[in-house]
């Protein structure tokens, strides 16, 4: 099966889940080790096995996506019952990652674009600029009514800018985003609150991160290495930590490169 490229937002919050999977079994196995053996010999098992779970985890660098077929049909019944804008969000990232089918991704969400929902806007604008679009994308993130009150349309609009090099401008995108995400949180995906959780938290990681590499191209290096420390502190996962010194180092010299 075709390798699916995770966004490391969504690669988190698989990361996360698998380690909770895996704890799971180290309680259970604790568990009857304080039965058998006592107190001592049930910590020993619980802290034995949340080690190798949290091992597991970092050494954890992709996951298999679901069967096709079953990803098909449940997709078609999805559909079938809500044409909201989230249900349509979902088909169209459906549709590009699992399926490969950018060119009718971005048609399904184009035809629902006067809806103005922002989850969907995002969407489209995500995948356009992956598909080197990224001027298209920008065009269609600020004629959303809500695109500079948005954490989710902010912070894309900041990925694009980036990418063409308007750093100034994808900065100020980038943190109005934060502030705005502190005041009120992304808007709901309709995740349970618990996944929903883990996206913001990597969600604004992902920001902080992205804040860093532009502020080493800004030359402000004491801002650039406060935005990757606050964003490394946002994430469970030492594996999806950025080593500030290598950032700062790294981003100068490809910047530029370029």
């Amino acid at each position: 099966m075709q390798q699916v490229q995770y966004d490391v937002e969504i690669l988190y919050v698989q990361k996360v889940y698998y380690f909770l999977f895996l704890a799971t079994f180290s309680i259970f196995a604790s568990a009857i080790a304080l039965w058998r053996f006592g107190r001592k010999g049930g910590l020993l098992v619980l802290g034995v096995g949340l080690c190798l779970s949290y091992i597991a985890m970092l050494r954890k660098r992709s996951f298999d996506p679901p069967e096709q077929k079953k990803t098909a049909r449940l997709m078609a019944r999805s559909i079938s019952q809500d044409t909201n804008p989230l249900a349509i969000a979902r088909f169209a990232s459906q549709l590009y990652y699992y399926f490969h089918k950018p060119a009718q991704a971005i048609s399904l969400l184009e035809k629902f674009l006067p809806s103005h929902d922002p989850l969907l806007c995002t969407t489209l604008g995500d995948i356009l600029l992956k598909e080197g679009k990224a001027n298209r994308a920008l065009y269609i993130l600020r004629e959303n009514p809500h695109s500079f009150v948005d954490p989710l349309l902010l912070s894309t609009q900041g990925h694009v800018l980036k990418q063409i090099e308007k750093i100034p401008e994808a900065v100020h995108m980038f943190e109005r985003s934060l502030y705005l995400a502190k005041q009120k949180g992304f808007p709901n995906n309709g995740s349970h609150w618990v996944t929903q959780k883990l996206l913001t938290l990597s969600y604004m990681a992902t920001i902080h991160h992205t804040l860093a590499e532009c502020y080493v191209i800004l030359e402000n290096f004491p801002e650039a290495k406060r935005h990757c420390r606050a964003g490394n502190w946002l994430l469970f996962d030492l594996s999806l930590w950025h080593d500030c010194s290598s950032v700062l180092c790294c981003t100068a010299k490809n910047y530029k490169k370029s």
